[in-house]
């Protein structure tokens, strides 16, 4: 008997989950599309960002063609920014733009792309290949929008994603001078002082071409290269007498080896 009302306890249960599951799936069917839409925004701004990002995806697929779609396609995509899922946003942010080009919400969808590819962006001594997917963004979004009420934020972005490209290229450069590859250390180095000349690598980047010049004995040309530093960066006043200094040095090696040259004349 007991058996009997448990069986027949669940099979009640199990409709009424039925039921209700059932009614929660279809709590959309008939709604218009603004109406879907809104009632995805309402969740959205509760910040329930799962389940906002399910029902925005189903509105960009059922009604592809109408006005709120690309509505939908942005809050779909900021629904995963919010849940820190950066790839599936950046992706999201692009199929905005590449199917809504006319869409108000491209200009932002622009700037949080650029954004998600930052924070995707690893340490410098990693691959940056997310760092300079952020800085086409970044140049996308000042090409076509030069005058944004975002510009301040773009350019101080561009200042952090040029840094870290800088620094990346610096240690490389780092890394041959210490080795000894002076030829390879000194291309790194004008890589940085050619193509990241804002940034604060670049007196060193100098110094230690100029060092290079002078372990490879090429006297003039480290000479050269200094005094362009000091010309460049008067007031770096560390950096300008470790330059000095190097300078000394190499007028001192050159003579000694033209003192050598002499005697061996004699």
């Amino acid at each position: 008997m007991r058996l009997l009302a448990r069986h027949i306890f669940l099979v009640f249960t199990g409709a009424a989950l039925a039921v209700s599951s059932c009614s929660k799936k279809d709590l959309t069917a008939y709604m218009t599309s603004k109406e879907h839409f809104e009632y995805a925004m309402k969740i959205y701004l509760k910040k329930d960002y799962i389940k906002a990002q399910e029902q925005f995806a189903v509105i960009t697929y059922k009604y592809s063609g109408s006005d709120i779609a690309d509505d939908a396609q942005f809050y779909l995509a900021e629904s995963y920014y919010y849940q820190k899922d950066y790839v599936s946003a950046a992706s999201e942010y692009d199929r905005l733009i590449s199917s809504y080009p006319r869409s108000e919400f491209v200009e932002p969808s622009i700037y949080q792309l650029a954004i998600c590819y930052y924070k995707l962006s690893p340490g410098y001594a990693l691959d940056q290949k997310f760092t300079y997917e952020a800085l086409s963004a970044i140049q996308n979004f000042m090409d076509l929008y030069p005058k944004s009420a975002k510009k301040q934020e773009v350019d101080s972005l561009y200042k952090l994603v040029n840094l870290k490209l800088a620094r990346k290229e610096f240690e490389n450069a780092q890394t041959y001078r210490k080795v000894s590859e002076y030829e390879a250390a000194i291309a790194y180095y004008d890589f940085v002082i050619n193509n990241y000349y804002n940034t604060e690598f670049v007196p060193a980047a100098m110094y230690w071409k100029g060092y290079c010049y002078f372990r490879l004995k090429q006297y003039e040309k480290a000479r050269l290269t200094l005094r362009k530093l000091t010309e460049a960066y008067p007031l770096e006043k560390k950096i300008i007498s470790k330059t000095l200094d190097l300078v000394d040095r190499i007028n001192k090696a050159e003579a000694k080896e033209q003192a050598a040259k002499s005697t061996v004349h004699e």
